[in-house]
């Protein structure tokens, strides 16, 4: 992961103004779908660059992810534990980096969880 990284403007945002503006933007969601009826929001645009770059940094990490994942099986065949400990223990520099990053590990933990069942 390390070759992902923030865009220099959002290296100094603290942790809580990135999740105001995540909170701000739930917000904004729920309201556009209450006002629907519940219907699916037709494009996920946020209009705060804050968030946009948290979307960015999600589909980057995600995207290295796979790319590492695909890479470790042509090698060995199968998945090894110590192998995802590696993976899920990048070091973010950045409060934006972390919170997007914990939203990718968050998804890779659920997902599991949803394949024990």
């Amino acid at each position: 992961m390390k070759t992902v990284k923030t865009l220099p403007e959002f290296a100094a945002i603290s942790e809580l103004e990135v999740n105001a503006a995540l909170d701000a933007y739930d917000d904004s969601m729920e309201e556009e779908h209450s006002s629907c009826g519940g219907c699916e929001a037709s494009e996920e645009n946020p209009t705060s660059p804050v968030v946009a770059e948290v979307f960015r940094l999600i589909t980057a990490y995600t995207d290295r992810m796979n790319e590492l994942i695909v890479l470790e099986k042509e090698q060995n065949k199968e998945i090894s534990e110590s192998f995802l400990a590696d993976l899920l223990s990048f070091e973010a520099e950045a409060p934006i980096e972390r919170i997007a990053f914990d939203f990718v590990a968050d998804a890779v933990f659920d997902e599991g969880d949803d394949e024990e069942d």
